[in-house]
C-alpha cells in the first residue's frame, strides 16, 4: 500500500464524478477503478463510505446491466471493508 492512501483524496472524487457520465462504459470502468482502489486501501477507504454509498445507490438503478453488476461487486467489497474495519 505504501503511500497510496495519501493520494486517495485526489483520486476518489474524480472517479465518483465519472459515475454520472452518460457513457455506460465510463460508469463501468469507474466502478472497476474504485473497486481496485478500495481493495488496495481497505481501512483507509472507509472515510469515503458516505460518498461511495450515495454513488452506489444511483448505480444500482443504472440502465446498463454491466454497470449494475460492477456496482454490486463494489458494494459487496465496501460492505466487507466496513464490517472488518476497526474504526
Amino acid at each position: 500500500v505504501g503511500n497510496f492512501s495519501m493520494f486517495l483524496p485526489l483520486i476518489v472524487p474524480p472517479v465518483l464524478r465519472s459515475f454520472d457520465d452518460t457513457d455506460s462504459r465510463v460508469r463501468y470502468y469507474a466502478c472497476e477503478a474504485l473497486y481496485n482502489m478500495a481493495k488496495v486501501a481497505r481501512d483507509d477507504f472507509v472515510v469515503f463510505f458516505n460518498d461511495v454509498f450515495d454513488a452506489l445507490c444511483k448505480l444500482s438503478a443504472d440502465v446498463d446491466p454491466n454497470v449494475q453488476n460492477a456496482a454490486h461487486l463494489l458494494d459487496k467489497l465496501i460492505k466487507d471493508i466496513v464490517t472488518e474495519s476497526p474504526n
